[in-house]
């Protein structure tokens, strides 16, 4: 099945959308992020900026469950939220 230019913006937009809810998320939330949580974000973002949505969305998945598991502590020593927004202007500037 090929995919038309639609369904390429919808996918895009979706995954921004879930990346940008969980960032505002991530502001309201007093702890660090987590290493395995950090990890998926940043792959999530790679994904967008790759243009592999559905991976994008897996990763997302993963961060959120991530985010809920007990004992995780280890910070990530690079994705911070502020970063990970900074990572997020990026890809849509390119994407434009």
């Amino acid at each position: 099945m090929t995919a038309t230019p639609q369904s390429i913006a919808t996918a895009r937009r979706n995954l921004v959308q879930r990346i940008e809810r969980y960032l505002a998320e991530l502001e309201k939330r007093d702890a660090a992020i987590s290493q395995r949580e950090g990890d998926h974000l940043v792959r999530a973002l790679g994904h967008l900026e790759g243009g592999t949505f559905a991976d994008g969305e897996r990763d997302m998945m993963w961060a959120e469950w991530a985010s809920r598991q007990p004992g995780d502590a280890e910070p990530h020593p690079t994705a911070t939220r502020a970063a990970l927004l900074k990572q997020l202007a990026a890809a849509l500037a390119e994407g434009q």
